[in-house]
Protein backbone atom coordinates (compact mmCIF):
# COMPACT_ATOMS: atom_id res chain seq x y z
CA UNK A 1 0.00 0.00 0.00
CA UNK A 2 2.76 2.45 0.92
CA UNK A 3 4.62 1.67 -2.29
CA UNK A 4 1.47 2.44 -4.27
CA UNK A 5 1.09 5.78 -2.49
CA UNK A 6 4.64 6.71 -3.38
CA UNK A 7 4.16 5.79 -7.02
CA UNK A 8 1.02 7.92 -7.20
CA UNK A 9 2.83 10.84 -5.60
CA UNK A 10 5.65 10.57 -8.11
CA UNK A 11 3.58 10.47 -11.31
CA UNK A 12 4.54 13.51 -13.38
CA UNK A 13 7.14 14.67 -10.89
CA UNK A 14 10.41 15.69 -12.62
CA UNK A 15 13.87 15.08 -11.26
CA UNK A 16 14.92 18.19 -9.33
CA UNK A 17 18.55 19.19 -8.91
CA UNK A 18 19.11 20.90 -5.57
CA UNK A 19 22.89 21.08 -5.08
CA UNK A 20 23.86 24.56 -3.93
CA UNK A 21 26.86 26.77 -4.46
CA UNK A 22 29.23 27.44 -1.59
CA UNK A 23 31.75 30.25 -1.12
CA UNK A 24 35.23 29.27 0.04
CA UNK A 25 37.77 31.61 1.63
CA UNK A 26 41.37 31.57 0.48
CA UNK A 27 43.70 30.25 3.14
CA UNK A 28 47.43 30.38 3.94
CA UNK A 29 49.62 29.34 1.07
CA UNK A 30 47.57 31.13 -1.58
CA UNK A 31 49.86 33.29 -3.66
CA UNK A 32 50.58 34.93 -6.99
CA UNK A 33 53.83 34.87 -8.94
CA UNK A 34 54.31 37.25 -11.86
CA UNK A 35 56.93 37.45 -14.59
CA UNK A 36 57.07 40.50 -16.86
CA UNK A 37 59.03 41.51 -19.94
CA UNK A 38 59.39 45.17 -20.89
CA UNK A 39 60.02 45.69 -24.61
CA UNK A 40 61.65 49.00 -25.62
CA UNK A 41 63.45 50.37 -28.69
CA UNK A 42 66.79 49.45 -27.06
CA UNK A 43 65.87 45.87 -26.19
CA UNK A 44 63.94 43.74 -23.74
CA UNK A 45 64.44 42.82 -20.11
CA UNK A 46 62.50 40.64 -17.67
CA UNK A 47 61.86 40.50 -13.94
CA UNK A 48 59.56 38.66 -11.54
CA UNK A 49 57.95 39.04 -8.12
CA UNK A 50 55.39 37.31 -5.91
CA UNK A 51 52.91 38.06 -3.15
CA UNK A 52 50.39 36.34 -0.86
CA UNK A 53 46.76 36.72 -1.93
CA UNK A 54 43.39 36.72 -0.17
CA UNK A 55 39.86 36.43 -1.47
CA UNK A 56 37.04 34.02 -2.19
CA UNK A 57 36.00 31.44 -4.75
CA UNK A 58 32.43 30.22 -5.26
CA UNK A 59 31.86 26.70 -6.55
CA UNK A 60 29.05 24.17 -6.75
CA UNK A 61 29.43 20.42 -6.41
CA UNK A 62 26.84 18.00 -7.76
CA UNK A 63 27.04 16.14 -4.46
CA UNK A 64 28.64 17.17 -1.19
CA UNK A 65 28.89 13.54 -0.19
CA UNK A 66 30.71 12.12 -3.21
CA UNK A 67 31.28 14.87 -5.81
CA UNK A 68 31.62 13.86 -9.45
CA UNK A 69 31.20 17.32 -11.05
CA UNK A 70 32.13 20.90 -10.19
CA UNK A 71 30.82 24.26 -11.45
CA UNK A 72 32.73 27.53 -11.06
CA UNK A 73 30.50 30.50 -10.23
CA UNK A 74 32.94 33.23 -9.27
CA UNK A 75 36.28 34.16 -7.83
CA UNK A 76 37.67 37.44 -6.48
CA UNK A 77 41.34 37.48 -5.53
CA UNK A 78 43.30 40.38 -4.00
CA UNK A 79 47.09 40.72 -4.11
CA UNK A 80 48.11 41.89 -0.64
CA UNK A 81 51.57 43.28 -1.40
CA UNK A 82 53.03 45.64 -3.99
CA UNK A 83 54.65 43.89 -6.93
CA UNK A 84 58.06 45.39 -7.77
CA UNK A 85 59.48 44.82 -11.25
CA UNK A 86 62.77 46.37 -12.35
CA UNK A 87 64.17 46.39 -15.88
CA UNK A 88 67.82 47.20 -16.62
CA UNK A 89 69.18 48.01 -20.08
CA UNK A 90 72.69 48.87 -18.95
CA UNK A 91 74.13 51.95 -20.67
CA UNK A 92 70.78 52.54 -22.40
CA UNK A 93 68.80 53.10 -19.20
CA UNK A 94 66.44 51.41 -16.75
CA UNK A 95 62.79 51.35 -15.71
CA UNK A 96 61.20 50.50 -12.35
CA UNK A 97 57.54 49.53 -12.05
CA UNK A 98 55.32 49.09 -8.99
CA UNK A 99 51.90 47.44 -9.17
CA UNK A 100 49.48 48.17 -6.30
CA UNK A 101 45.91 47.13 -5.56
CA UNK A 102 46.11 44.23 -8.00
CA UNK A 103 43.12 41.90 -8.27
CA UNK A 104 42.08 38.95 -10.40
CA UNK A 105 38.36 38.32 -10.89
CA UNK A 106 36.15 35.89 -12.75
CA UNK A 107 35.31 37.61 -16.02
CA UNK A 108 31.92 36.13 -16.95
CA UNK A 109 28.37 36.50 -15.67
CA UNK A 110 27.70 32.84 -16.51
CA UNK A 111 29.05 29.89 -14.51
CA UNK A 112 31.77 27.72 -16.02
CA UNK A 113 31.12 24.00 -16.25
CA UNK A 114 30.17 21.69 -14.85
CA UNK A 115 33.30 19.66 -15.48
CA UNK A 116 34.05 16.25 -14.07
CA UNK A 117 35.72 15.51 -10.75
CA UNK A 118 37.91 12.44 -11.24
CA UNK A 119 38.28 9.57 -8.78
CA UNK A 120 41.46 11.20 -7.47
CA UNK A 121 39.44 14.41 -6.77
CA UNK A 122 41.07 16.41 -9.58
CA UNK A 123 39.27 18.71 -12.03
CA UNK A 124 40.18 20.88 -15.01
CA UNK A 125 38.47 23.99 -16.38
CA UNK A 126 39.70 25.17 -19.79
CA UNK A 127 39.45 28.77 -21.00
CA UNK A 128 38.25 30.54 -17.83
CA UNK A 129 37.69 34.24 -18.54
CA UNK A 130 39.75 36.34 -16.11
CA UNK A 131 39.93 40.09 -15.49
CA UNK A 132 42.90 41.87 -13.95
CA UNK A 133 42.65 45.21 -12.18
CA UNK A 134 45.05 47.48 -10.33
CA UNK A 135 47.36 50.40 -10.92
CA UNK A 136 50.96 50.33 -12.06
CA UNK A 137 53.57 53.08 -12.20
CA UNK A 138 56.62 53.05 -14.44
CA UNK A 139 59.52 55.45 -13.90
CA UNK A 140 62.93 55.66 -15.51
CA UNK A 141 64.85 56.83 -18.54
CA UNK A 142 65.66 54.98 -21.77
CA UNK A 143 67.75 56.10 -24.71
CA UNK A 144 65.59 57.00 -27.74
CA UNK A 145 62.52 57.04 -25.49
CA UNK A 146 63.48 59.64 -22.92
CA UNK A 147 62.09 60.07 -19.45
CA UNK A 148 59.34 57.64 -18.43
CA UNK A 149 56.88 58.61 -15.71
CA UNK A 150 53.68 56.77 -16.53
CA UNK A 151 50.69 55.25 -14.76
CA UNK A 152 49.01 52.23 -16.33
CA UNK A 153 45.95 50.13 -15.56
CA UNK A 154 46.13 46.34 -15.35
CA UNK A 155 42.65 46.21 -16.87
CA UNK A 156 44.34 47.07 -20.17
CA UNK A 157 46.01 43.64 -20.01
CA UNK A 158 42.71 41.72 -19.83
CA UNK A 159 40.29 40.03 -20.16
CA UNK A 160 41.95 36.81 -21.17
CA UNK A 161 41.22 33.09 -21.06
CA UNK A 162 43.15 30.85 -18.72
CA UNK A 163 43.17 27.27 -17.49
CA UNK A 164 42.15 26.34 -13.95
CA UNK A 165 43.23 22.92 -12.67
CA UNK A 166 43.01 21.59 -9.14
CA UNK A 167 41.42 19.20 -6.70
CA UNK A 168 38.37 19.39 -4.46
CA UNK A 169 37.12 17.33 -1.54
CA UNK A 170 34.61 17.26 1.29
CA UNK A 171 35.37 16.15 4.83
CA UNK A 172 32.44 16.31 7.20
CA UNK A 173 30.86 19.70 6.64
CA UNK A 174 33.99 21.35 5.18
CA UNK A 175 34.81 21.76 1.50
CA UNK A 176 38.47 22.20 0.56
CA UNK A 177 39.89 23.19 -2.81
CA UNK A 178 43.38 23.69 -4.15
CA UNK A 179 44.46 24.61 -7.64
CA UNK A 180 46.37 26.89 -9.94
CA UNK A 181 45.25 29.50 -12.45
CA UNK A 182 47.72 30.39 -15.21
CA UNK A 183 47.41 33.83 -16.80
CA UNK A 184 49.12 36.04 -19.38
CA UNK A 185 48.50 39.33 -21.15
CA UNK A 186 50.19 42.38 -22.62
CA UNK A 187 49.66 46.13 -22.82
CA UNK A 188 51.35 49.40 -23.70
CA UNK A 189 53.02 51.36 -20.91
CA UNK A 190 53.63 54.31 -23.20
CA UNK A 191 54.22 54.77 -26.92
CA UNK A 192 56.99 52.43 -28.00
CA UNK A 193 57.17 50.60 -24.67
CA UNK A 194 55.06 47.48 -24.06
CA UNK A 195 54.87 45.05 -21.18
CA UNK A 196 54.00 41.36 -21.37
CA UNK A 197 53.04 39.60 -18.15
CA UNK A 198 52.44 35.98 -17.21
CA UNK A 199 52.03 34.23 -13.94
CA UNK A 200 50.35 31.71 -11.71
CA UNK A 201 47.76 32.04 -8.99
CA UNK A 202 48.05 29.32 -6.36
CA UNK A 203 44.67 28.88 -4.68
CA UNK A 204 44.05 27.08 -1.38
CA UNK A 205 40.54 27.55 -0.04
CA UNK A 206 38.03 26.07 2.38
CA UNK A 207 34.47 26.73 3.45
CA UNK A 208 31.22 25.15 4.64
CA UNK A 209 29.32 22.52 2.74
CA UNK A 210 25.68 23.55 2.17
CA UNK A 211 23.06 22.27 4.58
CA UNK A 212 22.07 18.65 4.10
CA UNK A 213 18.81 17.78 2.36
CA UNK A 214 17.19 14.80 4.14
CA UNK A 215 14.87 14.08 1.21
CA UNK A 216 17.89 13.53 -1.06
CA UNK A 217 18.10 10.02 0.32
CA UNK A 218 21.01 8.81 -1.82
CA UNK A 219 22.91 12.13 -1.65
CA UNK A 220 23.36 12.55 -5.40
CA UNK A 221 22.18 16.17 -5.52
CA UNK A 222 18.84 15.33 -7.17
CA UNK A 223 15.35 14.64 -5.87
CA UNK A 224 13.89 11.80 -7.92
CA UNK A 225 12.40 8.31 -7.86
CA UNK A 226 15.63 6.77 -6.62
CA UNK A 227 15.39 8.72 -3.36
CA UNK A 228 11.87 7.40 -2.82
CA UNK A 229 12.96 3.89 -3.73
CA UNK A 230 15.85 4.11 -1.28
CA UNK A 231 13.61 5.36 1.53
CA UNK A 232 11.06 2.61 0.88
CA UNK A 233 13.76 -0.02 1.02
CA UNK A 234 15.10 1.33 4.30
CA UNK A 235 11.57 1.67 5.74
CA UNK A 236 10.67 -1.90 4.81
CA UNK A 237 13.92 -3.18 6.32
CA UNK A 238 13.37 -1.27 9.56
CA UNK A 239 16.53 0.79 9.01
CA UNK A 240 16.86 3.37 11.78
CA UNK A 241 17.50 6.08 9.15
CA UNK A 242 13.94 5.61 7.91
CA UNK A 243 12.57 6.68 11.31
CA UNK A 244 12.07 10.09 9.73
CA UNK A 245 10.32 11.68 12.72
CA UNK A 246 12.86 10.15 15.14
CA UNK A 247 10.32 8.64 17.55
CA UNK A 248 11.74 5.08 17.54
CA UNK A 249 8.75 3.81 15.57
CA UNK A 250 8.17 2.92 11.92
CA UNK A 251 4.73 4.04 10.86
CA UNK A 252 2.72 6.25 8.53
CA UNK A 253 4.07 9.44 10.11
CA UNK A 254 7.58 8.64 8.85
CA UNK A 255 6.19 8.20 5.35
CA UNK A 256 4.10 11.36 5.60
CA UNK A 257 7.07 13.43 6.81
CA UNK A 258 9.37 12.09 4.11
CA UNK A 259 6.78 12.82 1.42
CA UNK A 260 6.35 16.37 2.74
CA UNK A 261 10.11 16.94 2.68
CA UNK A 262 10.35 15.47 -0.81
CA UNK A 263 7.51 17.68 -2.07
CA UNK A 264 8.97 20.81 -0.45
CA UNK A 265 12.31 20.31 -2.16
CA UNK A 266 15.65 21.32 -0.72
CA UNK A 267 17.05 24.68 0.37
Amino acid sequence: MLRALFLIALVGSPSLAWAQATTLNLTAGSSISVSATLDTPVGSDSDSDSSPVTGQITIELDSYGNPTAITLHNFAIVVTQTLDLDFDYGFFGSVSTDVTGATANYGSEDPAGPVGVALDSTFYFPAILTDLAGTGTATGNILFVGSINETFNLADFSPFETDFAGSVGVSGDTVTLSGSIEFSGSGEVQTGVTMSISGTLIVNASGPAPEDCPADWNGDGNLDFFDVQGFLGAFSAGDQQADFVDDDQFNFFDVQTFLAAFSAGCP
